[in-house]
């Protein structure tokens, strides 16, 4: 079984059901949910029904797709001053949603950055949070998981992603990696598979260049083949998930980047069937 497929994040200038229209005509099983407040709101957690859960979730089914991961995020970090009144709130709406659409994976941010002399109680203050969370999740037959390295965030640095993720017991959350999220942090692949060993439960597919995390898979510099087959090695039967961004682009330059990409990764021996 083919186990690349794409996050509706890809698609999300277009509505939920045209986005999972564009990932399916390609032949995809497997998607990523983006549930991002205002950046790509596919589903409002917090107010979607279970019916109407119900009823995405035969959708799905249609059109032959299945929930890999949601990637919540309400545009509120755990460690800001409104988090707990937002972000959490949000992310168990989320861990709800998750579980009635069969999701294996709900993956979250790991906190605003702040400075260093900020870093380690900021990095407690969500750590405690995510083990809370990360034990919710668990009852409902769910895996919480960080994405770290990330971007502005207290995983921006890959040394602060470590930091982070060894605050957190493995056994209730677990990590998310975005290839070009761990070239971004002045990381390799290589190395980020040695430190996180099993710990990877989801893959973001994306590549880096010069500094860019908006780049299609084939022209940066992400070494893809040590990401598949060093994710075999350590035992991992994930998903791989395309989850492409880009600035200005409509829908129809999504697409062809889409397929190019696709293109690219499947002519990789190991990409992971």
């Amino acid at each position: 079984m083919d186990r690349i497929g794409c996050s509706t994040i890809t698609f999300r200038m277009l509505p939920l059901e045209e986005a999972l229209g564009q990932i399916a005509q390609r032949g995809l099983s497997t998607m990523d949910l983006g549930v991002i407040s205002r950046f790509c709101p596919h589903i409002d957690p917090l107010t979607i029904s279970d019916v109407e859960l119900g009823q995405l979730a035969q959708k799905l089914q249609g059109l032959g797709l299945r929930v890999s991961s949601l990637n919540a995020w309400s545009l509120t970090h755990l460690n800001d001053a409104d988090g707990l009144e937002t972000e959490l709130p949000f992310l168990r709406a989320s861990i709800r949603a998750a579980s009635r659409l069969g999701a294996r994976v709900l993956s979250v941010q790991p906190g605003r950055k702040v400075a260093e002399g900020y870093w380690p109680e900021a990095a407690d203050q969500v750590a405690q949070v995510l083990q809370t969370l990360g034990r919710e999740a668990q009852e409902l037959g769910l895996q919480l998981a960080i994405e770290a390295p990330h971007k502005g965030t207290l995983a921006e640095r890959f040394e602060d992603a470590c930091r982070m993720i060894e605050m957190l017991d493995p056994s209730l959350v677990g990590v998310v990696l975005d290839s070009s999220h761990v070239l971004n942090a002045g990381a390799t692949i290589e190395l980020a598979l040695k430190r996180y060993g099993p710990r990877v439960c989801h893959v973001h597919l994306r590549d880096f260049r010069q500094g860019s995390i908006l780049v299609t898979p084939g022209d940066g510099e992400v070494d893809f083949h040590e990401l598949f087959t060093g994710l075999a090695r350590l035992g991992y039967r994930g998903e791989f998930n395309l989850e492409l961004e880009y600035q200005g682009y409509g829908a129809e330059q999504v697409a062809t980047e889409l397929s190019r990409a696709l293109d690219y990764l499947r002519k990789e021996p190991s990409h992971g069937q």
